[in-house]
């Protein structure tokens, strides 16, 4: 788990910690008033919440938020019905319904009903304490009620601190979304190279950097393609691809110009080296088989245009374009150099 992930779980850890000591205490004091109704109800938070606590380690928010949301809007509507509105129960069906708008679950129907739910459960608890049940007077009402005011209280500043922490996962993620949107609209997705838009974007910024440029076309390719349908196309371009990266410098940059195009540019060798690097992966092209079937495996050969060494991306592109062309107009499988 991240960091961000790593806090999220701790705080709701804490807080499911503090529920869980305090329906303790809760179930005790209940038991001393002999409301032995509300002290079982209490004392079934310890489950609840130890539940709670594995499921974070799940990941399961949604069991989480759920079965805290429920025991305690029922533990607080029962004692609220029971012990008269003085002890400030309702100050948690409150505390607790504000909590809705974190949209912790993944279903936000979910999070929909559960507050209407707790709209409903506030409505029938005034109606029915009022009616029904008479209230009972005791020595803890002060003490209830600061207890549920501190709780609705505290209720806040944790719900304020992990909004914080949502939201710092969310910029977080944004942020990632926007660095894969921009690798994705510079790379091309099936060789994995840079496309040529990242490559004019990583030129102009070598603008005053000596470099040869070669500029490459698969030779035939459309008669690949119709003979022996795309997918081996595609093999081809991806079989090409790899011999250019793992044939040429760190310091080359490869790109998939376009359809059958490549380009390979040299920012640190000499033109005469960078002309015997690629000699040698043409030699390597043309030794390199595609298999078709498990009977049969074709080869392709692919044609070079260089251009000389300059500072000027866009006139020694144009060159080496020209140049490609000119091979491409005459035997093919070869490099042009002039």
């Amino acid at each position: 788990m991240n960091l961000i992930t790593d806090k999220i779980s701790f705080n709701f850890k804490f807080v499911l910690s503090l529920f869980l000591i305090a329906t303790i205490i809760y179930s005790f004091i209940f038991y001393m008033m002999d409301s032995y109704i509300l002290s079982i109800i209490a004392f079934a938070g310890l489950f609840v919440y130890i539940i709670c606590i594995k499921a974070i380690d799940e990941n399961d928010y949604d069991r989480v938020f759920l079965l805290s949301h429920l025991h305690i809007v029922i533990s607080a509507a029962c004692a609220t019905m029971i012990l008269g509105w003085d002890y400030g129960f309702y100050l948690v069906i409150i505390a607790i319904a504000s909590t809705a708008h974190l949209n912790i679950f993944k279903n936000r129907l979910i999070t929909y009903l559960l507050t209407g739910f707790e709209f409903i459960i506030f409505i029938i608890v005034y109606i029915v304490s009022n009616v029904y049940f008479p209230k009972i007077a005791g020595d803890f009402v002060e003490l209830f009620y600061l207890s549920n005011l501190a709780f609705l209280l505290f209720l806040f500043v944790a719900i304020f601190k992990i909004y914080n922490i949502v939201n710092q996962t969310n910029i977080k993620d944004l942020h990632k979304y926007k660095h894969e949107l921009k690798a994705a609209s510079q790379t091309d997705h099936l060789t994995g190279l840079i496309n040529k838009r990242a490559l004019n974007l990583i030129l102009s910024k070598k603008s005053n950097k000596t470099i040869t440029i070669a500029m490459c076309d698969i030779d035939n390719f459309k008669s690949i393609n119709d003979k022996f349908g795309h997918n081996i196309g595609d093999e081809v371009l991806k079989t090409l691809a790899k011999i250019f990266t793992d044939n040429t410098n760190k310091s080359d940059i490869v790109c998939r110009w376009g359809g059958e195009e490549f380009v390979i540019v040299a920012t640190n060798t000499s033109r005469a080296n960078f002309i015997n690097q690629i000699q040698n992966i043409r030699f390597i092209i043309n030794q390199t088989p595609i298999k078709v079937s498990n009977t049969l495996s074709i080869h392709f050969t692919v044609t070079f245009g260089i251009s000389d060494s300059g500072t000027d991306s866009h006139k020694l592109t144009d060159q080496a374009d020209k140049r490609l062309y000119k091979g491409k107009r005459s035997v093919k499988n070869c490099i042009i150099t002039k």
